[in-house]
């Protein structure tokens, strides 16, 4: 992709890029949970939230710290929904998940070439680490010279903010 009409994208694009996507994430993630039956993890994690005592559907006390079906509740929609949504779409053709088309970003290489799954993956899962020490790693995007996170660093990327239609 040539670069000589992209600039890097600022923290307050990739703000709202993020917000968007958690929006749709939430939206999968419900219908996903319904549709694979994961309603009762639901149901348990919201009663362990409120320090209630969990119990089944059918009555049964559930003695355990996490039970099974909060734990694959909490996978499904916490871990491998949000891995593969970003990962499939920013290794896309066009190199960005939902909010990063709606902010007009893309995620790059270092050359301005299209990243592989592997390296999206290693993006996404870095962001934990731009989460460390209250979220200082994305608050680096502000800083540095090309606008990256910690996880554009690790990950060797970059975000471009592409003002008109790149052809």
């Amino acid at each position: 992709m040539p670069t000589d009409k992209l600039f890097y994208a600022g923290f307050g694009r990739r703000i709202i890029a993020g917000v968007i996507d958690g929006i749709v994430l939430t939206l999968i993630a419900g219908f996903a949970a319904y549709y694979l039956g994961l309603t009762e993890g639901w149901r348990m994690l919201l009663m362990m939230l409120r320090h209630e005592e969990v119990r089944t559907m059918d009555g049964i006390l559930v003695t355990t710290t996490l039970p099974g079906q909060v734990a694959t509740f909490l996978l499904i929609t916490c871990i491998i929904i949000p891995w593969l949504y970003y990962a499939i779409l920013e290794s896309s053709k066009n190199q960005a998940t939902l909010g990063k088309l709606a902010a007009r970003i893309v995620v790059t290489d270092l050359q301005g070439n299209r990243i592989t799954f592997a390296r999206a993956s290693l993006r996404h899962f870095s962001k934990f680490i731009s989460l460390l020490i209250f979220g200082s790693g994305f608050f680096a995007i502000i800083y540095t010279r090309h606008s990256q996170g910690f996880h554009d660093i690790i990950a060797a990327c970059l975000v471009y903010y592409r003002p008109e239609k790149v052809e």
